[in-house]
């Protein structure tokens, strides 16, 4: 077909892109790991993270100038995902897209998975995977072990750089298939799962973090086998353990999370109130972490 048939265009002026190399890949996601949200803002976001992670791709690609700034204003759009799981997997098929000369579908991509890919990305590194991490870490922590930090940062660091990576080259590999791999409700399940998954794990840590026991008592009068009245001070606390146990530990935890959730309080307010309430409490003598060891004898 000539080119008097069909109108010339940007996409159209240069049918044969070059082929990228490891090189070029390389360089894109090391500029993505090292700073994609250096230069976030209000405007785009991380839009100019994405168009600096791109670049190296985009200046292989496009050798005319025009071409290559063109490329360049396209990804420096808005964009706003999480940058653990789904940036990576978004930037890899970009990526694919241009390098097949698609362009417009990089776009439609990135605009149609940024959303879905925020709301399972934060669920699963902060809602879930972080919570786990420094509740192990944090429990060690008060224990007085040293091993409580280094486990956070290592069970950090290490796995959130490898699911960057193998992220990045298998959306790269996938290219066009990734969009329509990822619908058909899948990301929504995988979210509600592990919402669900992340409650019952967290649900098991209540007990050695949250420590709030009832130091009040109460007097029984017993009758021994040789017919004396005995009076004896029983704390209330062992008789929640025998029956219930953590039991304030839960009820606590249930009450911040249904002012969080239903209540819609900030974290800032619940913790405020937490406090308060507890320092009451305790001053009353009613509450403490720990019963007294004098009072369960």
């Amino acid at each position: 077909m000539s080119d008097t048939e069909t109108p010339v265009t940007h996409e159209d002026s240069q049918p044969a892109l070059p082929e990228l190399t490891k090189r070029e890949l390389s360089r894109s996601f090391w500029r993505y790991f090292w700073s994609f949200q250096i230069s976030w803002n209000y405007e785009r976001m991380q839009g100019m993270g994405f168009a600096w992670a791109m670049e190296p791709v985009l200046r292989k690609l496009f050798s005319r100038k025009a071409d290559y700034i063109a490329a360049m204003k396209r990804h420096m759009v808005f964009f706003n995902t999480d940058a653990i799981i789904g940036g990576p997997l978004i930037l890899g098929s970009a990526i694919a897209m241009e390098e097949a000369g698609a362009p417009a579908s990089a776009e439609g991509m990135k605009v149609g998975l940024m959303g879905p890919m925020a709301g399972v990305g934060d669920t699963l590194t902060f809602a879930l995977y972080n919570s786990i991490i420094f509740t192990i870490g944090a429990s060690w922590a008060l224990q007085g072990k040293v091993i409580g930090p280094i486990f956070a940062g290592v069970m950090v660091l290490v796995p959130y750089f490898l699911v960057r990576r193998w992220q990045f080259y298998f959306a790269y590999r996938q290219g066009k298939q990734l969009a329509s791999t990822l619908a058909g409700g899948a990301l929504d399940r995988l979210s509600e799962s592990a919402t669900i998954l992340g409650l019952v794990v967290l649900g098991g840590f209540i007990p050695s973090i949250v420590h709030v026991v009832t130091v009040l008592t109460y007097k029984q009068t017993i009758i021994l086998t040789s017919g004396k009245h005995v009076t004896q001070t029983v704390p209330l606390q062992t008789q929640f353990n025998a029956v219930l146990p953590f039991v304030f530990a839960v009820l606590l935890t249930a009450g911040v999370y249904f002012t969080l959730t239903k209540l819609k309080w900030s974290p800032l307010v619940a913790i405020a109130c937490v406090f308060a309430i507890g320092l009451a409490l305790g001053w009353l003598g009613w509450f403490a972490p720990i019963l007294p060891v004098a009072a369960a004898h």
